[in-house]
């Protein structure tokens, strides 16, 4: 990258204009627009004022060692991503808090602390969040990048509901674009070929995703009084349909990370029946919520779908919690919860144990 170019980039960070720019330098805005279009360049007398005025050094301003650097964020961008997958978040924040001491000014290593502090604080139980609104902010009053400062909203509007201000959250959602609005909305019509067909499934893959995630939220609504909107079998016939869902849509069975909402929607049909005390219908979901689990805990991360609607198609790994995976969690309620103590005398529930303990993670 040029001298002028950096120069361009630098003063748009800052929200500077040309004109603004000459003034502090005592030159004329022309000379600025001549630097920009790399027509010219600043006198080296003029660096040191440049670097004061965009609080950067030397080497920045000259682009020096600027793609070494580059490649440096990448590797901890991409370490800080694979220890999320291992669920090690103490590890990931201390990581990007070294990334943001050697890179003070990148905007991508800002938000990614921000959202581990998040992420780690949130299972904490922790209140305070100011770290956070202050990375966020900083990014939202400097950085230009639309996506990043997209990105930073997003980190900041979960800070503000873990930190109890719903009013700040509030606000700060009217600053998202509504979903219509979005990137993958604009493309639906447009994407053509091979070149466009991964982003297209990318898209297609988090819609059914998130349609089966939605039903979920559906039945778990509540009135102002704390009472559900939907009555018992109204909820019985959502969860049900989420099962339909994703069986109709991966006949396969080729369900990958989307089975743990498969899992998540027997788990309440089989409460829901046992709390009806039809033990039949119970055993049948919690047999189907093993299916899910089991799948969950040993589908092959980097194995493409076979189901037509996304067959080719991978959708990766998934966070593993450190106490666990899907089968320990069905374990532990299985042989430690109150509501499954009606489950214990069955035959079929020692066979369903052993089962389980095969994919199970141990704490």
């Amino acid at each position: 990258m040029s001298i002028g170019s950096t120069i361009k980039r630098l003063r748009r960070e800052k929200d500077i204009t040309q004109e603004q720019l000459a003034e502090y330098l005592g030159i004329t805005s022309r000379a600025v627009s001549q630097w920009e279009c790399d027509r010219t360049a600043p006198d080296i007398s003029q660096l040191p004022a440049l670097c004061h005025i965009f609080d950067v050094s030397s080497d920045v301003l000259l682009g020096i060692d600027i793609e070494r650097n580059n490649k440096q964020i990448q590797r901890y961008l991409k370490e800080a991503t694979e220890l999320g997958h291992q669920s090690k978040k103490e590890e990931r924040t201390a990581l990007l808090r070294e990334a943001n001491k050697k890179f003070p000014r990148d905007y991508k290593i800002m938000q990614r602390l921000a959202d581990s502090l998040v992420c780690e604080y949130s299972r904490k139980g922790t209140n305070d969040y100011e770290e956070v609104f202050e990375l966020c902010n900083r990014i939202l009053s400097e950085c230009t990048d639309s996506v990043t400062r997209y990105e930073a909203i997003d980190t900041l509007g979960t800070a503000y509901g873990y930190a109890g201000k719903k009013d700040e959250m509030l606000k700060l959602a009217k600053e998202m674009p509504r979903a219509h609005f979005s990137y993958e909305n604009f493309m639906t019509y447009r994407w053509n070929g091979d070149a466009d067909f991964k982003e297209f499934q990318d898209y297609l893959s988090f819609l059914i995703y998130h349609t089966a995630e939605m039903i979920e939220l559906a039945t778990a609504q509540r009135h102002d009084n704390g009472d559900f909107i939907y009555s018992l079998e109204d909820r019985i016939r959502l969860w049900e349909t989420t099962i339909k869902f994703l069986e109709l849509l991966f006949p396969d069975g080729d369900l990958q990370y989307k089975a743990q909402l498969g899992e998540i929607a027997c788990s309440f049909l089989c409460t829901a029946y046992l709390g009806k005390q039809d033990y039949e219908e119970a055993w049948k979901w919690l047999e189907k919520r093993a299916y899910f689990a089991v799948h969950m805990d040993t589908y092959d991360f980097d194995a493409p779908h076979t189901s037509p609607v996304l067959r080719g198609y991978s959708d990766g790994g998934w966070i593993m919690e450190a106490e666990g995976n899907r089968s320990r969690s069905m374990l532990d309620w299985l042989t430690k919860d109150e509501n499954a103590a009606a489950l214990r005398s069955d035959a079929r529930f020692e066979p369903l144990i052993k089962r389980l303990e095969k994919t199970a993670k141990n704490p």
